[in-house]
């Protein structure tokens, strides 16, 4: 089989999507490719912070001010991906107050907008603040679903002729002097293999960027940080809470849907597959943010994962956290001499849809095409689904039926719709495409339930032990870290319902 496109996109995390998006509304014919499902990578293991920009206010103001930009404009775009909460950055009395008014005049450079709240009135709007707190700075923060903003970006540009392949990998690039014809790829689940023939190919596969650019003979230089995050049972606040110091391991709290997400560290890393949190990382996590949210060191743990920040380095910097968190467009006809391609590297999801019209604009400009970009004006499709929790409850109220997840109350019909638009083609596919598995239980009860719906529908293809081994497996590795208490008496729960019942 051979297909033909005019841009070939390789990586399915916001980024890529973000860029197929606005080539489609362009009306320039793209086909994206990714070799699992989409938010496979970064954009689908960070915090879920809806950025500011305050983060990077002091040590990196231009990223600072691309994320107050692309803030504004998702909150016109993408309003049900968003939980507008704010943030506040509190100063605490070991940090002192000299960086405090640092921060509120770097704010203020970039155009950050802020507000001073004295120690009362930081308690009134969180309780769970360190009562010895000193003052906080409220800035624009919030709460964005990775998920939920980069399946409707992948909705709407298919819905504007785009075309894309999921589980396909990259098998090698095919050069014809200075220039790529396309490309030899390679269906993973059916195992076909077939060619791709472009006139220009996009490596947006974040920390993966330099195995595709190996195939061309090129590499860039780029530092693999691991950020490692912890999850709650329970949603510990209304606000994202970050510490108003200089950026360091455990400085931030990020309320997300039902849960709070503590973060993060910063850990070189020279590979970029298998890759795990450690206890060291999971203590350090602990005694930090507790220094924030005191009940912290009594709450209640489901998940221990880490995501890899691709950090494009124009320099050598021994400190991951020098590295500046913009992005960086790479034209690799001035660069290295191949006049089709192009690698896009760095940023932060909430920039994700700036670095797509930046890209789209050099295709454009290769083209030689005088189409403009328009993502920043046109909203995103709403889904069916209702995506904060209070509307979720409303619905679930109004139209109560069979439930296959009680902690994120996902109903049968709801995974229902899913599957009838026929494109899933593996089980975790289901999983990024709903609220499914990611409560308190992390799918322990729910997703035997959801394998009954797939033998229902005649959905499953080969041994559905199997399969749900390799669930719990996949399961297990964010569950290891935070053992103790209450999850270590519901994994022995788990265990003997699996052992019990299925014979696993």
């Amino acid at each position: 089989m051979n297909i033909k496109t005019e841009v070939l996109i390789v990586g399915g995390g916001a980024t890529g999507v973000g860029i197929l998006r606005d080539l489609s509304l362009r009306g320039i014919p793209s086909l994206l490719i990714e070799k699992g499902d989409f938010v496979s990578g970064a954009s689908g293991r960070n915090h879920g912070l809806f950025h500011s920009g305050g983060r990077y206010a002091v040590s990196d103001p231009e990223a600072a001010r691309e994320c107050i930009a692309e803030n504004k404009i998702l909150r016109k775009i993408a309003p049900h991906c968003i939980e507008e909460t704010d943030g506040l950055f509190i100063s605490l009395p070991e940090d002192g107050l000299e960086f405090r008014d640092r921060f509120i005049r770097a704010c203020e450079e970039v155009g950050i907008p802020t507000t001073l709240l004295d120690r009362e009135e930081a308690l009134e709007r969180e309780s769970e603040l360190n009562p010895s707190l000193l003052s906080a700075v409220k800035v624009p923060d919030g709460a964005i679903d990775p998920f939920a903003l980069v399946l409707e970006n992948a909705k709407d540009a298919e819905g504007h002729g785009a075309k894309i392949l999921l589980h396909t990998d990259m098998i090698s690039l095919i050069l014809d002097g200075d220039k790529i014809k396309g490309a030899k790829v390679k269906d993973l689940l059916q195992g076909e293999e077939y060619s791709v023939e472009a006139s220009t190919v996009v490596n947006a596969t974040g920390a993966w960027a330099n195995q595709l650019l190996k195939l061309a003979g090129l590499r860039i230089n780029m530092a693999l940080s691991k950020g490692s995050m912890l999850i709650t049972n329970q949603r510990l606040g209304h606000r994202v809470i970050n510490r108003c110091r200089p950026p360091a391991d455990g400085d931030i709290v990020v309320p997300n849907h039902t849960v709070s997400i503590l973060g993060t560290t910063s850990v070189r890393l020279e590979e970029v597959e298998n890759f795990e949190v450690t206890p060291q990382e999971v203590s350090l996590l602990l005694r930090e943010t507790s220094k924030m949210i005191p009940a912290i060191k009594e709450a209640r743990f489901i998940r221990a994962y880490a995501g890899i920040r691709p950090l494009f380095q124009s320099e050598q910097k021994g400190d991951d956290r020098a590295v500046s968190r913009g992005f960086a467009l790479i034209d690799h006809g001035k660069r290295d001499g191949i006049r089709n391609l192009i690698t896009i590297i760095g940023g932060k999801l909430v920039t994700y849809r700036l670095m797509a019209e930046k890209t789209s604009d050099l295709i454009c400009q290769k083209m030689g095409c005088n189409v403009h970009c328009s993502t920043h004006l046109k909203p995103l499709p709403s889904p069916s689904q209702p995506a904060h929790l209070i509307e979720r409850l409303k619905q679930f109220s109004a139209d109560r039926g069979e439930t296959l997840c009680d902690c994120e109350l996902v109903q049968r019909k709801e995974v229902e719709e899913v599957l009838k638009e026929g494109k899933l083609r593996d089980f975790q596919d289901i999983l990024h495409r709903t609220r499914l598995a990611k409560g308190t239980c992390q799918g322990g009860f729910c997703v035997y339930r959801l394998f009954g719906v797939l033998h229902d529908l005649r959905l499953i293809e080969g041994d559905s032990n199997k399969l749900l081994g390799k669930f719990l497996e996949e399961r297990w590795k964010g569950i290891r870290p935070i053992l103790w208490g209450t999850a270590v008496k519901e994994e022995e729960l788990f265990e003997s319902i699996y052992k019990g019942i299925f014979n696993l």
